[in-house]
C-alpha cells in the first residue's frame, strides 16, 4: 500500500507537472500571438512586463533597456513595468554594472535572488535599493533580452515577499523575453524600413520640385535671352521677370535708391535696403529683405552696378532663388552689353546734357544712369560757371578738359557751362574751378555751385539751385567770384531747393543759442532787444531791466561766440531774421508741446 501510495503520488505530480507546462506553453503561445500583432515599440515595452507578471504569478514585472541604444550614452534605464505602486519606478536610471541588472549584462545569463536588499552578493546602489524598498520588493529575477549578441536590456520579475524561484521558472522566463526581443528588434527594422521610405518619398518630391524650378528657369532664361538678342530693353526684361515671379521688379542703386522698376514693390527703409545690398554683396547670393522681398547684387565684383529688387510674395525661397539669379543675370548683362560700346564717353555726355536740360521720362533718366554707372557710388558737386562771350568757345574747351582731367563731365546751358565733378565740398570746388579756368582764360570767371548730390535725381536739384546762386551772384555784382547756398545768407536760404531753416539758425547763431541751453542764460534775447533798440546798450538795459554794464558784458560774450566782426550790416541782417526765425520756432515748438 505504501509503494502503490508512492506511485499514486508520483503519477499525480508528473500529471499537475504536464498541466502546469501545457498551460505554461499555451500562455507563451498567446504571447507570441499578441507580440507578433504589435506594431510599436511602446506597445511591446508595456506588453512584455505584462505576460511575464501574469506567466510566473509575480507581483511586479518590469523592463531595464540600455541607454546605449537609446541615447547613445551608459547605463540602464527603466522603460516599463506592470504590477508597480509608485511612479518612481518607471524612468528610474541604473548605472552599468549596478544591481542584479548589471551582472545580467554582464554575463549574458539570468540571476536571481530571494531576498534583494538582503542579499550581500549583488552590487548595490541607494537610489535602487531606495525604489526596491518603497516598492516593498524581496524576490528578483533577471533574464537577458538579447538577440545573437547583440543585447537590448533586461526582463525582471519580482515578489513582494521571499521565493525561491525553480529553473523551470528561470527558463519560462528566458522563453518570453526571447521572444518579446525577437519581436523587438523586427519592429525596429520595420521602423527604420518605414522611416527610409519616408526619406526617399521626400527625396523624390524634393527631386521633383527641384525639376520643376530648373524647368522654369530654363524657360525664363531662354525668354530673357531672346529678349537679349532682339535688343529689347530693360522694361521689357524686367516685365518678363515680375511676370515669371508673379510680382513686382525693379532696379535699385547702391544706396536703395529706386532707378527702375515693373509691378508694384513693397517699400522698406533705406536702412532694411542698405544692410541687405552690404549683405549680396559679400555673399554673392540673392538676399532676404523682409518676407517675400529679396535683393540680388547684378555684380558682386562691382559695388556700383546696382541691385536687383523682387517682391515675390509667398513663394518659396528654393523655388524664387534660381529665377532670381537668372533675372540679374540677365539684367546684368544687358547692362553691361550697354555700357560696353565704343561710343560709351560720348553716350555719357549725351546723358548729362539731357539730365541737367528737360529729359522727359524719369524712369528713361534712371535706366540711362544705370547703364552709364552714374548711379554715383560716391558725392559729387555741380558747378554752374559763365565766363567773356567774347571767348565762349575757348570756355567751353577749357571747361570741357577740366572736367575731364577730375574724372567729371561737362555741358553747356544758356550762355554758361555746367561740370559734374567728383568732391563733397561744393565751395572748395568752386573756388578750384574758378582759379583754374580763370587763369587759362586770362579773364574773371563766375561759379555758382552746389551739392554734394550722390543720386540721379538729386544733380538736377543741384544744377538748378548752382544755377540760381550764380545769377544771384552777377546780380549783386560779384562778377568773378564763387557763391553757394550757405554763402548768401538768407537770400541762400531761399534759393536752396529745401529751405533748410533749422540749418540757417545753426549757422547763423547757434554758437548762441547753444550756450544759453547749455547754461542757462537768455543770451539771444538780449542780442534780439540790443538790436531791436537801435543797439543801445543802455536803452537795452532798461528794457531788460538790468544794468548796462550787465549788458555790455552780455555783448562781450556775444562777441567771442559770434566773432568780433558781428555788428557789420551784412552780418547784422542774417542775425536778425535768425533770431525772428528762431522765436517763431520757440513760439511754434511751445504751442505744439502745449497741445
Amino acid at each position: 500500500m505504501e509503494r502503490l501510495n508512492r506511485l499514486a503520488h508520483t503519477a499525480h505530480s508528473l500529471i499537475e507537472y504536464r498541466r502546469n507546462r501545457e498551460a505554461e506553453l499555451l500562455t507563451l503561445v498567446d504571447a507570441a500571438h499578441e507580440f507578433a500583432a504589435t506594431r510599436h515599440h511602446r506597445e511591446l515595452l508595456d506588453a512584455v512586463p505584462r505576460r511575464a507578471r501574469l506567466l510566473l504569478k509575480a507581483g511586479v514585472s518590469y523592463i531595464l533597456m540600455d541607454l546605449a541604444d537609446a541615447e547613445g550614452g551608459t547605463g540602464m534605464v527603466v522603460e516599463s513595468a506592470d504590477g508597480n505602486a509608485t511612479p518612481l519606478f518607471v524612468g528610474l536610471k541604473v548605472p552599468a554594472g549596478s544591481g542584479l541588472g548589471g551582472m545580467v549584462r554582464a554575463r549574458q545569463a539570468p540571476f536571481w535572488t530571494s531576498d534583494y536588499l538582503a542579499d550581500p552578493g549583488i552590487p548595490h546602489e541607494d537610489d535602487i535599493d531606495e525604489v526596491i524598498r518603497a516598492e516593498g520588493l524581496r524576490a528578483v529575477l533577471g533574464v537577458p533580452l538579447r538577440v545573437g549578441e547583440h543585447h537590448l536590456g533586461v526582463l525582471f520579475i519580482a515578489d513582494r515577499q521571499v521565493r525561491y524561484f525553480s529553473p523551470n521558472e528561470v527558463t519560462l522566463l528566458g522563453a518570453l523575453a526571447d521572444l518579446g526581443a525577437a519581436t523587438m528588434e523586427g519592429i525596429r527594422q520595420i521602423e527604420e524600413l518605414r522611416s527610409d521610405i519616408r526619406q526617399l518619398r521626400a527625396n523624390a518630391s524634393s527631386a521633383g520640385a527641384v525639376l520643376a524650378v530648373a524647368r522654369d528657369s530654363s524657360r525664363l532664361q531662354s525668354d530673357l535671352i531672346e529678349l537679349l538678342l532682339d535688343g529689347s530693353g530693360l522694361d521689357a526684361l524686367l516685365r518678363t521677370a515680375g511676370e515669371a515671379l508673379g510680382g513686382g521688379v525693379g532696379i535699385c542703386g547702391v544706396r536703395g535708391e529706386p532707378l527702375a522698376e515693373h509691378g508694384r514693390l513693397r517699400r522698406v527703409g533705406r536702412g532694411d535696403l542698405r544692410t541687405a545690398c552690404a549683405g549680396a554683396l559679400s555673399s554673392g547670393r540673392p538676399v532676404r529683405v523682409t518676407d517675400g522681398l529679396w535683393l540680388v547684387a547684378l555684380d558682386p565684383e562691382v559695388p556700383d552696378a546696382g541691385f536687383l529688387l523682387a517682391d515675390t510674395g509667398g513663394t518659396a525661397e528654393h523655388a524664387v532663388v534660381p529665377l532670381l539669379v537668372v533675372i540679374s543675370q540677365a539684367v546684368a548683362l544687358h547692362l553691361r552689353l550697354r555700357r560696353g560700346t565704343p561710343a560709351k564717353d560720348r553716350y555719357r555726355q549725351e546723358f548729362f546734357d539731357e539730365l541737367v536740360g528737360a529729359l522727359p521720362s524719369l524712369e528713361l533718366r534712371r535706366e540711362r544712369a544705370l547703364m552709364f554707372s552714374l548711379t554715383l557710388g560716391r558725392p559729387h558737386v555741380v558747378l554752374v560757371a559763365r565766363g567773356p562771350r567774347q571767348l565762349s568757345k575757348e570756355f567751353a574747351a577749357c571747361a570741357t578738359a577740366y572736367a575731364r582731367g577730375l574724372g567729371g563731365l561737362r555741358s553747356a546751358r544758356d550762355d554758361a557751362v555746367v561740370l559734374l565733378v567728383p568732391g563733397d565740398d561744393p565751395d572748395a570746388a568752386a573756388q578750384d574751378a574758378r582759379q583754374e579756368l580763370s587763369g587759362r582764360l586770362n579773364h574773371p570767371v563766375t561759379v555758382g555751385a552746389a551739392g554734394p548730390a550722390d543720386t540721379v535725381d538729386a544733380v538736377g536739384e543741384a544744377y538748378r539751385e548752382a544755377t540760381q546762386c550764380m545769377e544771384t551772384l552777377l546780380a549783386l555784382g560779384g562778377e568773378g567770384g564763387t557763391a553757394c547756398a550757405s554763402d548768401l545768407g538768407f537770400l541762400g536760404m531761399l534759393l536752396a531747393e529745401d529751405n533748410d531753416v533749422p540749418g540757417y539758425i545753426d549757422q547763423v547763431i547757434g554758437e548762441v543759442v547753444d550756450y544759453d541751453t547749455e547754461r542757462y542764460t537768455d543770451l539771444v534775447g538780449t542780442l534780439r532787444v540790443y538790436l531791436e533798440s537801435g543797439r543801445s546798450p543802455t536803452r537795452a538795459a532798461e528794457i531788460l531791466n538790468v544794468h548796462p554794464n550787465t549788458v555790455s558784458r552780455r555783448l562781450e560774450r556775444i562777441s567771442q561766440l559770434l566773432g568780433e566782426d558781428w555788428q557789420t550790416p551784412d552780418r547784422v541782417l542774417d542775425i536778425q531774421l535768425a533770431l525772428r526765425l528762431h522765436q517763431v520756432r520757440s513760439a511754434l515748438s511751445g504751442r505744439q508741446g502745449a497741445a
